[in-house]
């Protein structure tokens, strides 16, 4: 039984060129595609042809990863995620996951998530954060941890493209390097907020590597827009340890291709105890800074600091069945 069957809600997991570490893109591709990329539905935008086949004008429920050849040079940030969105929205997607080629996900529990989310409704949901701006706070969801819009999220602000705020022009670097931010504008200004994606206190998408986010270690500008956030007092601090991460949690980040390897086999293994699962890690997680990429860290070395990230990986995450899933609408 399907979790979410096509016929019902037509998603396609869209996934964006990282700006980290070219060379190793492929690699990555390569990853997704052998790992979790087919069961989202894993359409990899690029800017130069790859062996996938190219997106159909009509989506398929099957036959994926795919393709679509952007004609917007990746400098023009704004303007390839507005073609982009427009091609997937005319290909029949109902619901979208946005990501990009250093994003792992955890397919079952996408699919989970989406169960809740009604693709006739606006939505805007992922791992928000917020900055300061002016006398407030802007919020946005990240782009690294990946975010689902739908289908009547582009139809509220299909003609509001190209004026302020859903617009930057060509010169505006900074915002042609972070487009994700544009689109939290545009979306806003049109009544489609961050919705607050947390169960409990718990996260489900999640802008770090599992290591790092177990373990706390994040960088300041995210503990502080994480702190920014104005939903409730259980923002702050950033959580870490097993409290860091709902079970069914669907995203994480800065996640090179032995990574992807690695979570993806290690959610689908059944460890007997701790030990066990301890030895697999220890084997099979990527251990060189070449390996895991400069953003993400490896397993600590100390048995009782590895114990936070381990228990996560090898027990806590939980992959969603049709009788598991923990449905919650989302808006």
């Amino acid at each position: 039984e399907a979790l979410l069957p096509c016929e019902q809600t037509l998603f396609l997991t869209v996934i964006l060129p990282s700006v980290v570490n070219g060379p190793g893109r492929l690699g990555r591709l390569e990853a997704i595609a052998d790992t979790w990329g087919p069961a989202v539905r894993a359409v990899f935008v690029t800017h130069s042809e790859i062996r996938w086949p190219a997106l159909p004008k009509s989506a398929p429920c099957g036959g994926y990863p795919r393709s679509l050849l952007s004609p917007a040079p990746e400098a023009l940030g704004v303007k390839r995620l507005r073609w982009v969105l427009t091609e997937v929205k005319a290909a029949g997607a109902d619901a979208i996951f946005m990501a990009n080629d250093h994003t792992a996900v955890l397919p079952e529990n996408l699919a989970c998530f989406l169960r809740g989310v009604d693709p006739s409704e606006a939505t805007y949901a992922g791992r928000a954060l917020a900055q300061r701006r002016g006398n407030g706070a802007e919020l946005f969801n990240s782009g690294a941890a990946g975010y689902v819009i739908t289908k009547a999220t582009l139809d509220a602000v299909d003609a509001a493209w190209g004026q302020p705020p859903c617009a930057a022009s060509d010169g505006e670097k900074w915002l042609q390097g972070n487009p994700g931010l544009v689109f939290a504008r545009c979306f806003s200004a049109h009544g489609v907020p961050p919705a607050d994606t947390r169960r409990g206190s718990r996260h489900v998408f999640h802008a770090f590597g599992p290591v790092r986010t177990a373990t706390g270690r994040v960088d300041d500008w995210f503990a502080r827009m994480h702190e920014t956030l104005p939903f409730s007092e259980k923002s702050s601090p950033v959580p870490n340890g097993l409290a860091c991460c709902d079970a069914f949690s669907v995203s994480f980040h800065y996640v090179e291709a032995k990574e992807q390897r690695a979570l993806f086999a290690a959610t689908r293994t059944t460890f007997s105890n701790a030990s066990a699962a301890d030895a697999w890690l220890v084997e099979h997680w990527p251990r060189t800074g070449r390996d895991l990429g400069g953003y993400s860290h490896p397993l600590p070395r100390d048995d009782a600091q590895r114990a936070a990230p381990r228990d996560l990986i090898t027990g806590s995450l939980e992959l969603a069945g049709p009788g598991t899933c923990p449905v919650a609408s989302v808006g």
